[in-house]
C-alpha cells in the first residue's frame, strides 16, 4: 500500500484524531484538528505571497508551536523548510539562507538584530515574515495567518519529494545542505519502530516482562510480557521471517495510516498517544525528524519545553511532572545536568518509563544514574547516527542498569559496513574502521554541491559517515571518533574523544576540546583547550599531571590552553573547526 501525501496524513490526524493533542508548549494544548487549522492557514498565506512547489522557506524560530505549525504549512504547500540555528550570527544567516537558495525569511523578533545586517546580502528573499513585532517591510505572523481561510490548499506532495533541505552541524568545516526527501522518513519510522523491537528482543540482557508490564500498567500484561522472555519465543521472534513480517505490517498496516492510529489509540488507551518531551533544538535533525514522523504515526503528543535558548534542568522537570511525560529525548549533556540538578527529587518523575538519548555518546555510568534518578524507567533507548542518514543508523536497548555497555550504540537498523584504511570490509571484532552506510535513508545529495556528494559516496553507493567505530562479538557497534579528527603523533593514532571524556571527569573542567597542533619531531602533538567551571582555576602542569594515571603518554596533552568560553553547536558538542582555528597553532 503506498504512503499517503503528506497534506493527507496531516489532515488524516486531524480527521480521524480530531481530538487528539498533537502539540503541547506551556500551557497550550493543540489538538490536531487545531494544528491543521493553522497549518492551512499559513499554507494559504504562502501561497498568496507566491510561494510554489519546490521553493525554499528558511526558518529561524525557538522551539515553540510556531516552529512546528510553520514546518508542516511550509510541507503542505510542497515547498522545502530550511530550519536554521536561532543562535547564529549575520554571516552565518547569509551563508545558509543563501546557499539554500531561500526566497521566503520566517523569523522571531528577538533575531532582528543579526538577520538585519544580513538582509543587505539576502539577494534572493522576496519575502520576510516576523513573529512578534514587526518593522519596516516584514510582514506579521498572527495577523498575515488571521487573514486567511483554513481550507487544505490541495496541492498534491509525494513521498519523492523533498521533506526538507536539512544543514550539517558544521563542526569541522563549512555546513553542508542535506537533501531529504519524504521517503527517506517513511523508510526510517519503519526502521526505527522495526529496531527498537528487534533489538530488544535480540538483547538477552533485555528483560521485556517488566518493560511491557510498566507500558500497559499492568500485572497482567507483565505476566504475557513474561512469555517473550522465554528462549523459544525469542528464537521465533528473532527469525529472518519474523523481521519481514514486523516490517511488511508496519509499512502496510500501521504507518501513514490515520484510521489505524485511531484504532490504536482507542485499544491501548493508558499508552497512546505517548507524551514525548523533545528537549533537543527542533532545528536540529535529531529532534526534527519526530515533526514528519508524528503525522506519519500518529501515535505521539509533541511536548515542547519552555526554557527559551538556554537549557533548564528545572523546566525539564517540571514539564515531566506537570505534563506526566513517558518518553523524553535528550542530549548526553542534558541528561547530565538533569540527574546532578541539586533539586530533582522535589518533582514526580514516576511517568517517564522511555528515557532516549543521542546525538552524541552517553557512557554506562550516565546511563545508570538515568535509570536511578527515573526509578520507573522501563527501556532506555540509545540513537546514533548523523544528519546524512534522515538521520538514524543504530539503536541500543537497554532495560538493566547492571547490563549497560560503555560507549556502545547498539546494531544497525541500516545496512552497515567497517572498512579499513585500504577499503577492505572488516569482518574481525574489534579491529576499527569507518561506517559506511547504504539504504533507503542515505540522504539524495548535498545541495548545490556535486563534488562533495561524489567524494562522500563510494563506487558502489555505501555513503562514507566519517565516523570510526568497531564491533565485538555480540555484533554491538562503538564509536572510537569522527575520522577527520584523530591525530597522528609520531607512528601513535590519538583519538580525540576518548580523552576529552576522561578530562570531562576533572570537577574543575568544564568542556574541553582535544585538537592535534604542528610539531616538528612528532608530526603532531595532543593540545587540550580547557574552559573551567565558574570560580575554578587550574594550570597546565595541574591538568597534564592529573593525566598521568588515566591514560599512556603518547595520549597525553603535550600542552594546555585555558579559554573562557567554548564555541558549541546547538546540541552542545564543541565546534572543533572553530577551536582549531583560534587555537590551532603552535
Amino acid at each position: 500500500m503506498p504512503i499517503k501525501p503528506f497534506p493527507e496524513l496531516l489532515s488524516g490526524q486531524a480527521t480521524y484524531n480530531s481530538d487528539t493533542i498533537a502539540v503541547v508548549y506551556g500551557d497550550k494544548h493543540l489538538s490536531w484538528k487545531e494544528l491543521n487549522e493553522g497549518v492551512n492557514r499559513l499554507s494559504n498565506a504562502l501561497l498568496d505571497l507566491g510561494v510554489k512547489k519546490g521553493d525554499k522557506v528558511s526558518q529561524m524560530l525557538p522551539d515553540s508551536l510556531e516552529f512546528v505549525e510553520s514546518t508542516y504549512a511550509i510541507q503542505k504547500i510542497g515547498a522545502i523548510p530550511v530550519p536554521m540555528n536561532y543562535r547564529f550570527v549575520s554571516r552565518e544567516i547569509e551563508y545558509q539562507t543563501n546557499s539554500s537558495d531561500s526566497t521566503v525569511f520566517i523569523t522571531e523578533e528577538a533575531y532582528l538584530g543579526e538577520l538585519n545586517k544580513a538582509r543587505p546580502n539576502l539577494k534572493n528573499i522576496k519575502e520576510y515574515i516576523c513573529l512578534g513585532e514587526t518593522k519596516g517591510d516584514m510582514l506579521n505572523y498572527e495577523e498575515l495567518i488571521g487573514k486567511y481561510p483554513s481550507s487544505e490548499p490541495g496541492i498534491d506532495v509525494m513521498e519523492d519529494d523533498i521533506a526538507t533541505i536539512s544543514y550539517t552541524g558544521g563542526t569541522t568545516g563549512l555546513p553542508k545542505g542535506v537533501v531529504l526527501p519524504y521517503s527517506n522518513f517513511w523508510s526510517l519510522g519503519t526502521s526505527l519502530i522495526a529496531g527498537l523491537v528487534l533489538n530488544a528482543v535480540k538483547n538477552p540482557d533485555a528483560k521485556l516482562a517488566p518493560v511491557i508490564g510498566k507500558l500497559l500498567s499492568s500485572k497482567g500484561a507483565e505476566s504475557i510480557g513474561g512469555l517473550l522472555d522465554m528462549k523459544f519465543t525469542r528464537s521465533i521472534l528473532t527469525s529472518s521471517l519474523t523481521e519481514q513480517i514486523l516490517k511488511m505490517s508496519l509499512r502496510e498496516l500501521i504507518l501513514g495510516n490515520p484510521k489505524m492510529a485511531h484504532l490504536l489509540h482507542t485499544i491501548l488507551p493508558n499508552i497512546l498517544p505517548l507524551r514525548f518531551l523533545l528537549c533537543m533544538p527542533l532545528f536540529h535533525m535529531a529532534n526534527w525528524q519526530i515533526l514528519v514522523l508524528a503525522p506519519f504515526t500518529g501515535l505521539f503528543s509533541l511536548i515542547l519545553p519552555t526554557y527559551g535558548s538556554r537549557f533548564s534542568p528545572a523546566n525539564v522537570l517540571e514539564t515531566v511532572e506537570r505534563e506526566k511525560v513517558q518518553t523524553a529525548a535528550l542530549v548526553p549533556t542534558q541528561w547530565r545536568k538533569v540527574v546532578e540538578f541539586p533539586e530533582i527529587d522535589r518533582y514526580d518523575r514516576s511517568s517517564l518509563i522511555i528515557p532516549m538519548t543521542g546525538a552524541g555518546i552517553n557512557p554506562a555510568e550516565l546511563k545508570k544514574k538515568i535509570f536511578e534518578k527515573f526509578p520507573n524507567s522501563a527501556l532506555m533507548s540509545d540513537v546514533f547516527g548523523q544528519t546524512e542518514m534522515t538521520p538514524d543508523a543504530t539503536i541500543r536497548i537497554d532495560t538493566d542498569p547492571e547490563k549497560l555497555k560503555d560507549r556502545s550504540v547498539g546494531k544497525p537498523i541500516v545496512e552497515t559496513r567497517l572498512l579499513n584504511e585500504e577499503g577492505e570490509e572488516i569482518e574481525k571484532p574489534g579491529e576499527i574502521g569507518e561506517l559506511v552506510y547504504r539504504g533507503p535513508t542515505v540522504m539524495r545529495e548535498y545541495y548545490r554541491d556535486e563534488s562533495k556528494t561524489r567524494e562522500a559516496f563510494t563506487k558502489d553507493g555505501w555513503f562514507y559517515s566519517g565516523d570510526l567505530a568497531y564491533f565485538d562479538e555480540d555484533g554491538d557497534y562503538f564509536i572510537v571518533d569522527r575520522l577527520k579528527e584523530c591525530i597522528s603523533t609520531g607512528a601513535e593514532k590519538v583519538y580525540p574523544h576518548e580523552i576529552e571524556e576522561i578530562l570531562e571527569s576533572n570537577p574543575k573542567v568544564r568542556y574541553v576540546c582535544i585538537i592535534g597542533i604542528p610539531d616538528e619531531m612528532w608530526g603532531q602533538a595532543v593540545r587540550a583547550v580547557i574552559e573551567l567551571n565558574k570560580g575554578e582555576e587550574a594550570t597546565e602542569e595541574e591538568i597534564i599531571d592529573w593525566c598521568r594515571d588515566k591514560m599512556t603518554g603518547f595520549k597525553r596533552p603535550k600542552s594546555v590552553v585555558f579559554a573562557d568560553s567554548l564555541p558549541l553547536n546547538p546540541v552542545e558538542k564543541v565546534m572543533r573547526s572553530q577551536v582549531k582555528e583560534k587555537y590551532g597553532k603552535t
